[in-house]
C-alpha cells in the first residue's frame, strides 16, 4: 500500500468521524427506576358510634389515629410475600382524612398489596408471609383476668352459665387496612405514586341496660359471647369458628329517652371482629356489678332478638328493653351514692416498741 493510499484513508476515518459528531446528539442515560410512593388514605367517616350515629355523647369512643402504617407486597398468583415497607410520612386531606405516605423498591410487574396499621397494641397480625392465610387477631385473657370477669357458676346455683369455659378475649383496636390486587407497575424512569384507601376492619357496638339501684355500683363490667374472632384481612373474611367472648367495662351514665324518672344506665363502646351471621342461643350478654359492700351482682340477657332490631342493623346500638334492679346489698343503713365511700374514723391508739 502506499503512502498516498495511506493518507486518503486516514482523511476518510477523519470525515466520518466529524459526519458522527454533527449526525448524533448527546444525551444523559435514565436507568428504569424501582421506587414508587404509596399514598394511604385513612377513611374513618362512616365508622358508626366514633364518628357517626353516636348515641352517647357522654362517653369517649375509640381512637382511630394512626402514625405508621405497613405495606405487603405479594405475587398475585402465588399470593407469597415478596417485600414490606413501613410508611409514616403524615398528612390531612382537605376533608381531615389522614394521608400516611411512603416509598416501595419494587420492580415493574403486577403485585397484589396490603396495608395496615401498625400502631395497634391489642390487635395482633400473624401469616403475614402468605396474603391468604394472614390473619388479625386479639389474645385469649389470662386466666386472673377472665375470673374477674367471671364471678358466680353453675354451682353456686344462680343459674348464671360459666364463663370461665368461654373463649374470652381482649376486645380489638381498630384495624385499618388498604387492599390492591393485580395492581401493574410498567417501567418507568420518574417517580409514579399508588393510591390506595384503607377502611376498619372491625365493628364499634354501643351497649346500654336501663338501671335501677345505680347508688349501689362501684364498677361494673360485660362479656358479650356469640362473636367473630378473627379477620382474614387480605381476603377480608371474618372467621366464625369456634365463636369468642370480648369483654369490657361499663361506664355509668343517663339516656334522656327513657320513660319514667330513672333515666340512669350502664353503657359501653367495644370493638368486636363482628357479630357471626345467623348465630342463635350463642348470644349472650354478662352483666357484673361489685357493688358498694364489695359483693358481685349479675344479670344475664340474649341479644338475639335485639341484634335483629333496626337500631342494631343500621347504627350498632345494642339497646337493651330490660330493667336491671342492683340490689341494696347493706339494707339495714342508708343508700350512698354509689362510688367508692371513704370513711374516716377516730384515732386508735396503738402502743409497741420500734426498733432503730
Amino acid at each position: 500500500m502506499t503512502r498516498k493510499d495511506n493518507i486518503f484513508k486516514l482523511v476518510c476515518c477523519v470525515a466520518a468521524l466529524l459526519l458522527t459528531l454533527v449526525a448524533c446528539e448527546r444525551r444523559p442515560l435514565n436507568e428504569p427506576s424501582e421506587y414508587v410512593q404509596i399514598r394511604v388514605r385513612v377513611d374513618i367517616k362512616t365508622v358508626a358510634n366514633v364518628m357517626v350515629d353516636i348515641y352517647n355523647k357522654n362517653i369517649p369512643v375509640p381512637d382511630l389515629n394512626t402514625d405508621m402504617m405497613r405495606v405487603l407486597v405479594y405475587d398475585p398468583v402465588t399470593k407469597k410475600l415478596l417485600t414490606q415497607s413501613f410508611i409514616s410520612g403524615k398528612s390531612y386531606a382537605e376533608d381531615g382524612s389522614q394521608i400516611l405516605t411512603g416509598t416501595l423498591n419494587i420492580a415493574y410487574g403486577n403485585y397484589d398489596i396490603l396495608v395496615y396499621n401498625f400502631d395497634t397494641p391489642v390487635t395482633q397480625v400473624m401469616s403475614e408471609s402468605d396474603e391468604d392465610d394472614i390473619l388479625a387477631y386479639t389474645s385469649e385473657i389470662p386466666a386472673a383476668q377472665k375470673a374477674r370477669y367471671s364471678g358466680r357458676t353453675k354451682a353456686d346455683g344462680d343459674g348464671i352459665d360459666d364463663l370461665m369455659d368461654l373463649d374470652m378475649r381482649y376486645e380489638p383496636d381498630h384495624l385499618l387496612v388498604a387492599r390492591e390486587h393485580n395492581l401493574r407497575v410498567s417501567p418507568h424512569d420518574s417517580l409514579i405514586v399508588i393510591s390506595t384507601e384503607a377502611h376498619t376492619v372491625i365493628d364499634s357496638y354501643y351497649l346500654q341496660i336501663h338501671v335501677e339501684g345505680m347508688q349501689y355500683a362501684s364498677s361494673a363490667m360485660a362479656v358479650i359471647s356469640g362473636l367473630s374472632p378473627s379477620n382474614h384481612i387480605g381476603l377480608n373474611e371474618r372467621t366464625e369458628d369456634p365463636s369468642v367472648a370480648v369483654a369490657f367495662d361499663l361506664l355509668k351514665s343517663t339516656d334522656p329517652n327513657l320513660p319514667g324518672e330513672n333515666k340512669d344506665v350502664l353503657c359501653a363502646i367495644f370493638n368486636t371482629f363482628g357479630k357471626i351471621p345467623e348465630i342463635t342461643s350463642d348470644l349472650i350478654v354478662t352483666f357484673n356489678v361489685i357493688d358498694v359492700a364489695g359483693n358481685l351482682q349479675q344479670f344475664q340477657t340474649s341479644l338475639d332478638k335485639v341484634f335483629l332490631t333496626e337500631d342494631a342493623i343500621l347504627r350498632h346500638w345494642l339497646l337493651i328493653d330490660e330493667t336491671w334492679v342492683i340490689d341494696n346489698p347493706l339494707p339495714d343503713e342508708p343508700p350512698t351514692n354509689g362510688g367508692f365511700q371513704p370513711i374516716v374514723d377516730d384515732w386508735e391508739e396503738e402502743y409497741g416498741e420500734i426498733v432503730l
